[in-house]
């Protein structure tokens, strides 16, 4: 599986930019739209009050007027060469933007500003219009007095040059301002991911055998799900490579014992002086043979069950068909060591597992109950139920544990000071791993008597 890697800042910055262009876009195109709105209201009444004037001043003079030639008014010559946008003593140059016209309704022009064509600037009817004339777009206010008709206008740049000023105006100092939000966007992202690059640095200089825990001067509550959980990965590793190493430590041990005990006997056998003696060393062989090859057993599936090796089979499961089972099992055996073993089953209950690591649980806590209780004792099995749980408890009626010693009794190949020889310390550590791959719970204590010990067992029913 191939891993795609991409820079979050680079991506967070990219769509802060895009966003950031179609916001001011927007601001831009809204605010040249206002603009031009408010000037076309602002210069179409200026048009309308200069129309009303010169139809005050001029155009009624001229209604009766006899001219051969139309009036022209002319401009300050300086205003065709100026190039500045401040007012001068002379005028301004927009000026020769604007324009006037006065027409007789015969269509004869009487007068009209030095800046205005000689052509109509748009049809004599009264109101406003745009029109192209003289190679230029004209906003103009038609206005009827009597005879005479007059045209005031200005060229539509006029108007599109303060739109797109006050745009301008306004979006730059936003751009401006957006960049600088980029920047200071950029360096909080660089800023507050250097826990994330400081996580990197301290990983990259462990050493390969190194699972302690990695801790950061500062980390932020978004980095903190990520550096608890490497913590935890690295305290399940560091767990799984001490069981590992308890593992080959005590198997090397443990096996290294017996098989000493029968390669002794063997070599006792082969020096012995009677058939007696030499039938006695080869049975004693063939029991350190057998106690060898039951800790292996344990030894491998104590590895298996703690690295989750064996697959598992869930279903429905009866304990008491299980235990009947087991006790068939397991009766003859007790049988040679005189203890006897009895089932009282108060409720049957049905669980979810898996029938095989089941039935090796109640194994070898029937058999840690034979192993450790009196020589001619009872075993007693009860099954009953309690709320949404089944409870199993084997009983035995040797000695009693001592409360200090109760804890110690799951951890891997410890037994009891002054336990009985056989042993290997595997049982109950082997049904700890069941349990908890079961979800279940398992308790020892002391039988109500204060005789014998009980491991108690709590399994999770199976749902209907």
């Amino acid at each position: 599986m191939i891993t795609s890697f991409y820079s979050a800042r680079q991506r967070l910055v990219a769509a802060t930019l895009l966003c950031m262009l179609l916001i001011f876009l927007g601001i831009g195109i809204g605010a040249r739209n206002v603009a031009r709105h408010e000037s076309d209201e602002l210069f179409s009444a200026r048009l309308a009050t200069s129309a009303r004037v010169l139809e005050a001043l001029v155009a009624r003079q001229l209604e009766n007027a006899t001219i051969a030639q139309p009036i022209i008014i002319a401009l300050p010559h300086e205003l065709e060469t100026t190039t500045s946008d401040a007012p001068e003593i002379f005028g301004h140059r927009y000026e020769t933007k604007i324009a006037f016209q006065v027409w007789s309704s015969d269509g004869v022009l009487l007068a009209k500003s030095a800046s205005a064509p000689t052509s109509a600037l748009a049809p004599l009817r009264a109101g406003y219009s745009e029109n192209h004339t003289d190679g230029a777009d004209w906003q103009v206010f038609t206005l009827q007095s009597g005879k005479v008709w007059v045209l005031t206008a200005e060229k539509d740049e006029v108007r599109q040059e303060m739109s797109n000023d006050i745009g301008k105006s306004i979006l730059v100092p936003l751009a401006v301002g957006g960049v600088l939000m980029l920047a200071a966007v950029n360096f909080l992202i660089l800023h507050n991911m250097r826990p994330l690059s400081e996580l990197a640095a301290r990983i990259a200089a462990r050493e390969p055998e190194s699972l302690e825990p990695v801790i950061l001067p500062e980390t932020p509550l978004e980095m903190a799900p990520i550096v608890i959980e490497l913590n935890h990965l690295l305290d399940r590793i560091r767990a799984a490579f001490e069981r590992e190493q308890r593992f080959l430590n005590a198997a090397a041990h443990e096996i290294r014992t017996p098989i000493a005990a029968v390669q002794l006997h063997l070599e006792n056998a082969q020096r012995a002086a009677t058939p007696e003696q030499r039938a006695s060393s080869l049975a004693q062989a063939m029991a350190g043979a057998r106690r060898t090859s039951k800790l292996a057993e344990q030894l491998l599936t104590l590895s298996r069950i703690a690295a989750r090796g064996d697959q598992m089979e869930m279903q429905s499961q009866s304990l008491q068909a299980l235990c009947c089972d087991v006790i068939g099992i397991m009766e003859p055996l007790l049988d040679q060591r005189g203890q006897n073993i009895g089932l009282e089953v108060v409720e049957d209950c049905q669980v979810w597992g898996d029938p095989t690591q089941l039935r090796r649980l109640l194994q070898n806590l029937v058999d840690n109950a034979s192993q450790h209780g009196a020589p001619h004792g009872e075993i007693t099995v009860t099954l009953s139920r309690w709320e949404d749980c089944a409870l199993l408890d084997v009983a035995n009626d040797g000695m009693p544990i001592p409360e200090n010693e109760i804890g110690k009794l799951f951890t891997p190949y410890y037994r009891l000071p002054g336990a009985a020889p056989g042993g290997h310390g595997l049982g109950l550590a082997i049904v700890q791993e069941i349990v908890a791959m079961h979800h279940g719970k398992v308790e020892i204590r002391r039988k109500a008597d204060g005789q014998g010990t009980v491991v108690r067992l709590r399994l999770p029913l199976a749902k209907t």
